[in-house]
């Protein structure tokens, strides 16, 4: 099956809004061009993958496979952004900045939060190039052919994950904790709810928050306990870094919309560093 979908979203950027939707460059579920993005995942009713394009100030999408239908239906809201503006007595010269520069980055929900999970469970104590590595031999290794003319892999469904099962998830040099969580994740379904989610044992602060954001679209998300973030969030706002506690006073004034603030400030970062 093959379907399209056409939608005005004024001021959206496409390229900076998905540039973290790929699990690192060799990410074999998903490819991305300018102003375009392409992602294979699972639906309820099926495998489907996703093509979007910009086209000035439209979203186009063309979608394949047996759950086509399923995500066509809820393409509007992964393009719904609630309110994502800075208060207009914003105090912070470089935020207000920012803010203007990456207007076009919104913080929306995906259609395939399953694999957010998984691949932000992956990513629990160790580096993410090591954590990709990891989940591109498991999809290359178990994956299936995903729909449409493109080579793309389909990432694990929570029934193949469970197959594949302890042993061999270790295999690809992930360690047994972080499989047993992988496991206890895909017993979830494609559709975790965010209270059975986090009830989950191995799924911390840092999880649940990350998927919130990345997965969920909340844009007051905070992921507590990273390793990175409140250092590079309190160099930002020019203070030494003092940890979650430090960085939590630091965004309270952003309340409502902190995950926003951190993908700008981040972005800023990842600019600098390249």
């Amino acid at each position: 099956m093959v379907l399209s979908w056409r939608h005005p979203v004024p001021g959206y950027d496409l390229k900076l809004s998905t540039s973290l939707q790929r699990f690192g460059s060799g990410d074999p579920t998903s490819r991305r061009g300018h102003q375009a993005f392409v992602r294979a995942f699972w639906s309820p009713e099926g495998a489907c993958t996703l093509a979007l394009r910009q086209n000035g100030s439209e979203i186009e999408a063309e979608l394949v496979g047996a759950g086509a239908t399923w995500v066509r239906e809820r393409l509007p809201e992964m393009f719904n952004f609630l309110p994502q503006e800075l208060p207009w007595n914003c105090p912070h010269p470089g935020l207000r900045q920012l803010a203007r520069r990456l207007a076009g980055l919104r913080v929306g929900p995906f259609p395939w939060v399953f694999e957010t999970v998984q691949s932000i469970v992956l990513q629990q104590r160790v580096a993410f190039e090591d954590a990709s590595a990891s989940f591109r031999r498991l999809v290359m290794r178990y994956g299936q052919s995903a729909p449409g003319p493109l080579s793309l892999k389909l990432p694990l469904s929570p029934e193949q994950w469970l197959t594949v099962g302890l042993n061999r998830i270790q295999e690809m040099e992930v360690d047994p904790k972080r499989a047993q969580t992988l496991l206890r994740v895909a017993e979830l379904g494609l559709n975790p709810e965010p209270t059975r989610l986090a009830a989950t044992r191995g799924i911390g602060p840092w999880t649940l928050q990350s998927v919130m954001g990345f997965g969920w679209g909340n844009p007051d998300a905070v992921p507590i306990g990273d390793l990175h973030l409140p250092r590079v969030v309190a160099e930002f706002f020019g203070h030494r870094p003092g940890g979650d506690e430090r960085m939590l006073e630091l965004l309270d004034p952003y309340r409502g919309l902190r995950f926003r603030v951190i993908q700008w400030i981040m972005a800023a970062a990842h600019a600098r560093a390249f």
